[in-house]
This record gives C-alpha cells, structure tokens and sequence, in this order.
C-alpha cells in the first residue's frame, strides 16, 4: 500500500547521529521530509559513550554547527562535563570535548524533531528500496507501507544484519535490546552495491553506588567551559525556545553543575583473566569476521598487542544526572559474561561492582564508500545516499557531519541544484568525506588531526568562519547569523591589521605576540573586544608564517581541484593513460582532477595525460573536431 500521493523530497532511514542531522538539514532547506525509524524512543540515542568530541571530532562538532546543524547545540545544553583537550599544546590541536547526559540528549533531539516543520516522523523498519530504472523511488517498511520520494538518505548504523556476541552467545540486533534490519542488505545487493562486515563493541555498564571512588583519581570538568555551538553567533531563540504551542525544549545552562570522571587503571590480575580466556572471546575465537577499530581496541586487542604494557587506563564516566549507571572507557569486550564480572573486579575501586548490562560486540553491514560521489550519493543508484555507520566510520560526530551533507544534497538533487562539496583545505568534514570517497576503508574509520594535511588551519573556534561561505550559499543559517559571522569575520581581519601596523617602543603589537610576550601586556582596546574574536585574532597573528605557507600549498594546488570530470567520462579512450589507471578511475569515478590524483593506484604521469585531455576536451569547439 503506497502511504503518500504526493512524493516527499527527501526520506531519511535510521534515526540514529547521521539521520537525525540529515532530516533536520532537509527540512530546514524547506524540504518536505520523511524520517523513518524502527523505534521512535529510541531516536539519537547514544549507543556507546555518551560523550561528543575529542581530538579531531570536536573539531567536526564545531563545523557541524557552522553548516547549521543540531549536535553541538544540543551537546552544549544536555552536558555534564566540558573538556578542552590538548591544553597545553597548541590550538590547532585543542578539541573540546563533552561529556552528555545520555537520555537529556536523546529526549531533547526527538523534541526538535517532533517541532521541525516540513518534517513528519513515523516509526516503520524499511524492509527494502524501490527502483525505477536505475532511481531510488521510495522505501518498502515491515507494515506493508510503501512510501515515494524523490531521494532516499540511508542512515541504519549498525543494524544492517547487526550481530551482537557475548562470548558464544549470539542475538540479533543493532544493539543491545533492539532490532536488526535483515532484508535491507538484500536490497542493496540487487541494485548492485557490495556489501562488506565491520566490527565495533561496547564496555560493560555499571551501577555507581557499588564502586569505591576513593580509590580511583578524579577527573573533574574545566571551570570556564569550551562550548561546541557558536552562541555569539547564533540566533537568540535557538537556545530556551518557547514554542508557540508553549512546549519548552529540555536543557540547561551550558557548564552548570559539572559531574566528576574518575581514572582508575587494570592490573596483571586483570591481564590474566583476559589471557586465560582468550578462546572463549568471540573476537579470538573465531566467531566474529568483521574487522574491529584499530585506534580503539578492545581490551583483549590490548593485552595482546601491547603485552609489554604493566597495565591500561579506564575511565568511569557517568551516563546522566538522574541515574546511577557507568560506562567504562577503555573496557570493550566481547568475553563471556562470568570472566566479564572477574575482569572488571580485579581492577581498584570495582571490586564490588555491580555490572548493570554487559559488554559485547556487533558486527554489521557496511557499503565500502569508494560507491559514493563526494556528495555522498551513490554512483550504482541515482537518488540514492548514504551516511554514517554504513560507509565505515565510527563515531557519532563522524556520524553526524555526514547526514548533515547527504540531507543537503539530497535536496538539491531533488530541486536539481548543484551539491554542497567540502574540500579538504576548508575542514575537517572535507577530508572525512574525501578519505572515504577517494580511498575507502577496511576498518570503522576515524577522524584523527594526523589525518589532515592542513590542519594548522583547522583549529576549532575558526569553523565558522571557514565554512560561512557555504552556509551562505546553500542557506543553511538565518540570515541574521550570517551577518554576525560576517561582521565577526572583519573584525578578525580589522583587529588583525591592526597588531600588524601598530607599534609600541619600536616593535608592532603582532611582532610581540609572535615573540611569546604575555598577552595580558596588550592595548587595553584590545583586550576588551570579544573573547572569541581576540582569540582568532591572536592564533592568526602568532602563527603567520605557518598559516601562510599552508594556504600558499593549497593555492599552488587548488587548480586541479577546481577541474571537474563528467560523471560519464570514458576513461578507457584516452591515449597515454595506463591500464591500471583507467581502470581505478573508472571505477571511482572522481569528482575532480585533484580527487583523482588521491586514488591508490594512480600515478603522476596519469594525471599529466588525463589534464591534458581535459584541458583539450574544454577547447574544443562544441560541433566538429571530434577525436
């Protein structure tokens, strides 16, 4: 049975980081939009840590909030504990972090969505994809529903055939308690998208009042907080909105009433009962094929790849002020539940812990993302997107910058506009989707800083400004917050100039500050302008030459990344062009000459061919002069 008449512009399948920013970035764009989800109370719902950022991702967090997206607000009014990491070293590296209140954040979200207008959600598990002549046109759901639309945004996570193992013990499901979509993946199959398995885990949880915290060290929140949305920038009601209906989203002063952490460390009893058991974990025994996390392994992972190491930091980090529950970061595991309880009671301060669920691992479908164009749409099937977990990454931010960019796109191939690309040089975000795109994955992928060739020019608190022109252009923010940013902008530029040409006892004010002479000793007119402005302002100053020989490499390159390929481009007909290189990149069809020299297996000297092709291919004329 067909549920709609008139075709949405955009559904999204999956509720989780990624679909959740994807249908709120549709509906925003004034896109009628579908989200379905197999379980409405269950929307946003962090299924591991509950804490957004870190090296790298806080960074994604920030530039999600600068293309209009809900995390970092959202993060910023649920948290219990705000991080800035990497404080001694230098911006470019720093990252906030933020520990959640894991149900205030899922209940706040799924409050923002049910008020979004252009945004209908409806709880249906999609059972398979409709096609028609090579076109996604809608979704098939377990209720017999079919529902039309004009592009479809695949956001399922880790439920695509999800198989989650404790130990021997194996049940179906994305994660603990829930669902596992099984006929999906059959649908992908048939429209020709291959299909492998990824592995992740999860640590155990545990109840607080049963631990002993005075023999583990505390970890308390910063005192001035680093927040993840742009609040001198953002529009006032964005905050404690009263809607007109009087329903008032949940949330609280960000960085009140912080909560403690508490570290705590493993011991060689604890190294025994892992190695003594090693047969009995799913991972070594065979049972699990997927490839797990290498930058997070699980503890089985530690002890035997790091076995010189006398021990192993775990983190108690609480789920939420109104319950008792830990999670333990740095504990996951797929080991039977009898040496779960062992292993967590050998270290100080759980020897009495009560364990409120266990650990385990799932493993779960994933479309390798080389099938995706950096639009993130999909080269097998036109319409059709993909974000989040099924593209290989790992991590609600990863997650969640995703859905945000397939949302866009989906509706401006709905309307037939040109996609919103993030290029590597402009952020984080850019050089996630184009490591997927251009190079794929053979594990759950990870944003580190090391992974950004430029990342001296991404250090957070500039995100804002760097995307504002790609906010601008596919109308992602108001225009009133596009005004702040841009005003905030030549004040950055204004107060930058400034310190260059102004002197003090010889020496410009920008010459001191790049000597390490204390800020404090600075123009008082200066000083009083926003913290958040005369922080840009000084990381630019100080860091100059860094600064400017980056942007000089990016624009020594930025030539071949402003020429385009056609989708439909024959690779195979160019003189000159090796074997190996034509096949490469017809099969990944790159999106442009700068992508394409980032594909494995394409060298130099294809390139040189295939620019001069490009280039002459331009300068033809439109009606003669064939080949």
């Amino acid at each position: 049975m067909i549920a709609n008449l008139i075709p949405y512009d955009v559904i999204v399948c999956g509720a989780g980081h990624a679909g959740t920013e994807a249908a709120l970035a549709a509906s925003r764009m004034g896109a009628s939009t579908l989200l379905l989800t197999g379980n409405i109370d269950t929307i946003a719902q962090m299924s591991c840590n509950p804490a957004i950022g870190g090296q790298a991702k806080g960074q994604i967090v920030r530039e999600i909030d600068a293309l209009g997206g809900e995390m970092s607000i959202n993060t910023d009014l649920t948290g219990i504990q705000f991080k800035l990491l990497n404080r001694s070293k230098g911006p470019a590296v720093q990252a906030p972090r933020v520990q959640c209140d894991k149900k205030a954040y899922q209940f706040r979200l799924k409050h923002t969505l049910e008020l979004q207008p252009y945004l209908q959600i409806f709880q249906a598990t999609v059972t398979g994809l409709i096609f028609t002549g090579g076109r996604v046109t809608g979704v098939r759901t377990n209720l017999d529903l079919e529902f039309q639309g004009h592009t479809v945004v695949v956001t399922t996570g880790t439920f695509l055939r999800g198989l989650m193992h404790i130990g021997q013990n194996k049940n179906e499901g994305g994660r603990m308690g829930d669902f596992t979509a099984k006929t999906l993946s059959s649908s992908f199959l048939e429209a020709g998208i291959e299909l492998q398995r990824l592995k992740t885990g999860t640590p155990p949880r545990l109840l607080g009042r049963s631990l002993d915290f005075s023999k583990m060290e505390e970890q308390r929140g910063d005192d001035v907080p680093t927040l993840f949305a742009f609040h001198d920038t953002r529009d006032p009601e964005d905050l404690f909105h009263v809607e007109q209906t009087g329903e008032c989203r949940l949330g609280w002063q960000p960085g009140t009433n912080q909560v403690s952490c508490w570290m705590t460390y493993t011991t060689p009893e604890t190294a025994e009962i892992v190695r003594a058991n090693l047969k009995r974990s799913a991972l070594y025994s065979g049972e699990i094929k997927g490839i797990g996390p290498r930058y997070c392994p699980s503890i089985e992972d530690k002890f035997v790849r790091f076995e010189d190491r006398p021990r192993h930091l775990l983190f108690l980090e609480p789920e939420g002020r109104s319950t008792n529950e830990y999670y333990v970061n740095g504990l996951s595991t797929s080991l039977p539940f009898d040496v779960q309880v062992a292993m967590v009671r050998s270290v100080p301060g759980l020897e009495r812990a009560e364990l409120l669920r266990p650990a385990y691992a799932v493993e779960y479908d994933f479309a390798p993302p080389t099938q995706l164009y950096p639009s993130l749409e999909s080269k097998k099937v036109e319409n059709l997107f993909f974000a989040g977990q099924i593209n290989g990454t790992s991590g609600y931010e990863e997650a969640g910058c995703q859905g945000l960019i397939a949302g866009v796109n989906a509706v401006h191939k709905a309307r037939g506009e040109d996609p919103l690309i993030i290029h590597r040089h402009e952020g984080y975000i850019g050089v996630l989707i184009d490591d997927l795109v251009t190079k794929g994955t053979n594990e759950p992928y990870r944003m580190f800083t090391s992974r950004a060739e430029h990342r001296l020019l991404f250090n957070h608190g500039s995100a804002e400004l760097r995307l504002v022109h790609h906010a601008k252009a596919h109308r992602l923010l108001s225009p009133s917050r596009i005004a702040r940013i841009e005003a905030k902008a030549a004040a950055v530029t204004h107060w930058q100039e400034w310190l260059e040409n102004h002197r003090h006892e010889g020496k410009s004010w920008a010459d001191r500050l790049r000597r390490r002479e204390p800020t404090e000793s600075l123009p008082e007119n200066f000083l009083q302008i926003a913290p958040q402005v005369r922080d840009e302002v000084i990381y630019r100053v100080v860091y100059q030459g860094y600064l400017k020989r980056e942007r000089t490499q990016i624009e020594r390159m930025s030539h071949v990344e402003k020429i385009r390929i056609p989708r439909d481009f024959d690779y195979a007909k160019i003189k000159g062009l090796r074997r190996e290189g034509a096949l490469k990149l017809a099969d990944l069809k790159p999106f442009t000459l700068g992508q394409a020299g980032r594909i494995s297996g394409v060298n130099p000297a294809d390139i040189s061919v295939l620019m001069v092709h490009l280039a002459a291919a331009k300068n033809r004329p439109p009606h003669g002069g064939g080949e």
